[in-house]
């Protein structure tokens, strides 16, 4: 029985399709659905159906674009589209993509068991024609390095030492594990480049696609352990980015003895690998140079008190220098990728969200999204880094064009006075006096041009700086409420908790 991957992004046409058509009759069998094109690349890889039947018009990735990529991982792959746009150019652009056929909505049962019929009878002719020897290789293989079971892992190695062109079974064996990045440079000619690398510079070499974008080169020698790959490695990293546009890193294995090890050593490969994060795009690192990461929780509240004031005072060099240092924190940890994420991600939203007036409240809810996406799809550390510099240099290049507004620099004033008088007791009228306004006009202007009320920054100014004491434990609470400008203890406890989540006593205990 073949299987099929049905995607559509019409919750109840999905539905219809996958509940209501009989497919066991056509001798079909669902093997899973998915709402867009991105959601069925990621599907395809874990449910390696035979026959996709897809909408053509769809959000994030159309039908169109997930086919094309969807023929680059597997190339067999029997695609039809189903659209409710009977237009030419639709037709013409499924034929591009090496469609079987092409149905309208609303589906016509006849048409539709028609058609399966034509894609269960090219499911036979590709199944029949691609049993080669390799395609069985790379394709044994590949389940072998991926098989955590012990027990099923021989089975793969039985399988493998039956085939014609027979996976040698005994000697030394290492592993490439190579990414490419970004993912769309991936594609045929990117695959060829390196495919010939490795026939004419790694002798007895075989490659295998895990994955979209991701490989495992296997590398035999018959008699002595002295298999050296990190030249290789890096001179294939250099071959590849001469000719494309891609990047490719690689982690290289430990060698090992015997198929029974590949899994183990792919494993190593692949930990190598991912070190990219800490390491950069286009690295090659062994094994034992692997980064193990840190899974420590990172504080972001005192780089957004400091990025936020940096960014209101118009400080790009402030800002630049707390966004690396808060960066140059986590690298030098080696803290966990996911970690470095969430860290990032709240940094980020805080920083969007403070300037929401500025940027234009409706949109910060999407930028939250647009930010999450792209950080957890990047690969590296700087690349996270990077994206948070231009969105805080986006928002410094708002300010500065509205720091040619009159009433700005009364703004900068008021902020500059609340930055040296915060020890004091301090009133809207003793800030009015001193940039010789009314408070009204005071409380208007700042209110307008920051987002934020006088006594808001006041307090913000006033429990980042406590925040700062309590990091010395000699000094005493009431001493540093007095500090900060408060002189009745308890109300300055209440302030502290509301601003950062707990007391000044449990904040001082985290620190120490």
């Amino acid at each position: 029985m073949y299987s099929i991957l049905l995607v559509d992004d019409e919750k109840m046409e999905l539905e219809m399709l996958a509940d209501y058509v009989r497919w066991g009759d056509m001798g079909i069998r669902v093997a899973g659905t998915a709402k867009n094109g991105r959601e069925a690349l990621q599907r395809m890889e874990e449910l390696r159906p035979d026959i996709i039947l897809t909408d053509v018009r769809m959000p994030i990735m159309d039908g169109l674009e997930f086919s094309r990529r969807a023929k680059q991982i597997n190339r067999n792959v029997q695609i039809a589209f189903l659209s409710g746009h009977d237009e030419f150019h639709y037709i013409k652009a499924a034929l591009s993509v090496e469609a079987i056929g092409y149905l309208l909505k609303p589906l016509d049962m006849g048409e539709l068991q028609h058609l399966m019929e034509k894609v269960k009878q090219k499911c036979e002719e590709f199944r029949i024609s691609s049993q080669t020897s390799e395609v069985l290789k790379e394709s044994y293989l590949r389940e072998l390095i991926l098989e955590s079971s012990p027990m099923v892992r021989s089975q793969w190695i039985d399988k493998l030492l039956l085939l014609p062109s027979m996976m040698p079974s005994s000697g030394f064996f290492q592993i490439l594990y190579i990414t490419v990045d970004p993912i769309r440079n991936y594609g045929v000619e990117l695959v060829t480049l390196i495919r010939n690398f490795a026939q004419t510079e790694i002798p007895r070499s075989f490659l295998c696609q895990i994955k979209e974008g991701t490989f495992v080169l296997l590398c035999h020698k018959p008699d002595t352990p002295s298999i050296e790959l990190c030249h290789a490695a890096e001179q294939l990293i250099r071959y590849v980015n001469d000719r494309n546009d891609a990047i490719i890193s690689i982690g290289v294995s430990d060698v090992s003895m015997g198929l029974e090890s590949l899994y183990d050593i792919c494993a190593g490969a692949k930990r190598a690998n991912e070190s990219k994060f800490y390491f950069g795009l286009g690295s090659c690192t062994k094994a034992d140079q692997a980064i193990e990461p840190v899974y420590i929780e990172v504080n972001p509240e005192p780089a957004i008190a400091s990025l936020c004031h940096a960014i209101s005072h118009l400080q790009e060099s402030a800002a630049i220098t707390v966004i690396q240092d808060f960066f140059d924190t986590m690298r030098t940890s080696k803290v966990d990728r996911d970690l470095v994420c969430s860290s990032s991600l709240r940094l980020i939203t805080a920083i969007e969200q403070h300037f929401a007036n500025l940027l234009g409240g409706d949109s910060v809810n999407s930028m939250y999204v647009d930010d999450w996406k792209r950080i957890a799809n990047y690969s590296t550390i700087n690349e996270i880094e990077n994206h948070i510099l231009e969105v805080c240099q986006s928002i410094l290049s708002l300010m500065k064009k509205k720091d040619k507004d009159k009433n700005l620099h009364i703004i900068h004033q008021i902020a500059s006075l609340i930055d040296r008088s915060f020890s004091r007791q301090l009133t809207i009228e003793d800030i009015a006096k001193q940039v010789y306004l009314s408070p009204n006009y005071v409380r208007t202007i700042f209110k307008d041009k920051t987002g934020e009320t006088i006594l808001e920054y006041l307090t913000r100014v006033r429990i980042h700086h406590a925040a700062e004491l309590l990091k010395d434990k000699s000094k005493k609470i009431h001493e540093i409420a007095a500090s900060v400008g408060y002189e009745n203890v308890s109300y300055f406890c209440s302030v502290f908790q509301k601003f950062k989540g707990t007391t000044p006593n449990e904040y001082r205990k985290k620190l120490l």
